[in-house]
């Protein structure tokens, strides 16, 4: 009933750098425009966030330390 099929053959195993390099070429690296395009939406999105979290810090701050006195 809960027979199972004895086959332990297994592929030829590749070298672990062999398969690494193989990984590596299938990828698909962005062109130098694309990269510097994306960059820079970055670190403009990080600093317009960090602004928005400061600004946010600061008015809670300010409300807590009302609230206090």
């Amino acid at each position: 009933m809960g027979e199972t099929a004895n086959t332990t053959e297994k592929a030829p195993k590749k070298s672990w750098f062999k398969g690494l390099k193989a990984e590596f070429n299938k990828i698909v690296w962005p062109d130098r425009e694309s990269l510097a395009k994306q960059s820079v939406a970055v670190i403009v999105i990080s600093v317009v966030l960090g602004v928005i979290i400061s600004i946010l810090d600061l008015g809670i701050k300010y409300g807590i330390d009302v609230l206090i006195k």
